[in-house]
């Protein structure tokens, strides 16, 4: 009776245990959405240049070097760089591949002081001051790649921005990224991600003012150009002065 009861016990012990493991599991992945960071990849930080990526190199002080730029990095993770050809970056850390520029091009650089870091293309579309393509830094905040394209042109761009990936939206209301700081890298963005605010759309008027009034005006020059020429010549005809 008595090791029937204290199985019993260990049982129930044992069942506490659990329950409690899996409520902290639960917990700690609630806080984790609600506070909008996603976790990248755990390999980021050890080989940080990954297929589809860039490589920015800084070529300090000799900024004229034609090292300062950006290479893209191909699907399979090589990059090509002047002289040398195609390197597989991918399978670097950064003090390997910047020891290895370093070393490969110290007969070219005055000042051999170079810092590399990887980029993520992202592409800014719709109601943005600057549309367009951009690499920027992994480490960078939303806040940061907005301000590369000047901001969306509508005040209520921020609130509908969209982040989506091969067509489909990402994630919505995207405000708690701009007011947390949350990095790229935590947010998990990948290159050909895209960032979408709706533009600006025009009114009645707005069309009228940059498509008619112009055509207007135009016309109505036209008008008092042909009147001065058939006034001025009729003037002339009849010897009157004027």
């Amino acid at each position: 009776m008595f090791s029937l009861r204290k199985q019993r016990s260990y049982f129930t012990l044992f069942f506490l245990i659990v329950c409690i493991g899996l409520l902290h599991i639960a917990t700690a992945r609630g806080q984790t959405q609600r506070s909008g960071v996603i976790v990248g990849d755990p390999d980021l930080d050890l080989y940080p240049f990954k297929p589809g990526d860039g490589v920015a190199i800084n070529a300090f002080p000799d900024t004229t070097s034609f090292l300062n730029t950006v290479f893209p990095i191909d699907d399979r993770g090589f990059a090509e760089f002047p002289i040398v050809g195609k390197v597989k970056v991918s399978a670097m850390t950064r003090d390997e591949l910047t020891n290895y520029l370093r070393e490969t091009f110290k007969a070219w650089l005055r000042n051999p002081n170079i810092y590399v870091k990887p980029v993520v293309r992202v592409s800014l579309l719709g109601g943005f001051a600057q549309p367009g393509l951009y690499y920027v830094d992994y480490n960078s905040t939303l806040w940061d790649v907005v301000r590369l394209a000047g901001g969306p042109i509508l005040e209520e761009g921020i609130y509908d921005m969209r982040w989506e990936r091969g067509g489909k939206k990402r994630k919505g209301n995207l405000t708690q990224y701009f007011e947390s700081g949350i990095s790229l890298k935590r947010m998990g963005f990948q290159s050909g991600d895209q960032l979408r605010t709706p533009p600006m759309v025009e009114t009645f008027w707005d069309q009228f003012r940059t498509d008619i009034i112009p055509l207007v005006t135009f016309a109505t020059s036209m008008a008092l150009l042909y009147y001065t020429y058939q006034r001025d010549t009729y003037l002339m005809r009849s010897g009157r002065r004027f």
